[in-house]
């Protein structure tokens, strides 16, 4: 009695988490963005928004994309990516030595930079396995991708990130570098 008592339990919580997770179509909201046009429609109100707006409206949803880590515009944002994907590829150490937030790497690893000259001495002496060129040049600007950590560029192989540079001012920074980690 004890055993069937426990089961019937147990099948009535999972049944319970099963409806509690499944979600109606009818219960999603959608939005729909506004259509430019000059018509109406009886009984329903159809706003009148000039082209110029429409797209504008569109870029403002774009810059959006970034805005969980950072108040940049999605064009700094995305000038930011290919600097330094442009920088790394060109193995100009010294420019990507002035993007990234110190310290970064591992003192456990042997790779720790805890500033520009540690960093340009890294790359300088111990280098970058080439996969990581390889991949970075078949990588898109159209593959940013940002979450609230920041933006990644090449899978994730490198990130940026606002970071304080004084007690007021962010900045774009690189957090993370071919497996060097902030």
């Amino acid at each position: 009695m004890k055993n069937r008592l426990i089961t019937l339990c147990l099948i009535g919580s999972v049944s319970m988490a099963f409806m509690a997770c499944g979600q109606q179509k009818s219960d999603i909201v959608e939005e729909t963005p506004p259509v430019a046009t000059e018509e109406t429609v009886e009984d329903e109100q159809v706003l009148d928004i000039p082209v110029e707006e429409a797209d504008a409206e569109e870029n403002t949803a774009e810059e959006a994309d970034y805005s969980v880590f950072t108040d940049k515009s999605a064009d700094e944002v995305e000038k930011y990516a290919k600097e330094i994907k442009d920088a790394a590829l060109a193995e100009d150490w010294d420019k990507i030595g002035d993007m990234i937030a110190y310290p970064i790497g591992s003192k456990e690893e042997g790779t720790l930079c805890e500033n520009k000259e540690d960093f340009i001495e890294y790359a300088t002496n111990v280098g970058f396995d080439q996969s990581y060129y390889d991949s970075l040049e078949e990588w898109s600007q159209e593959d940013l991708w940002a979450n609230y950590q920041g933006a990644m560029l090449d899978n994730g192989m490198i990130w940026f990130s606002d970071v304080y540079v004084d007690d007021t001012n962010c900045e774009l920074k690189i957090i993370s570098f071919w497996g060097l980690h902030n």
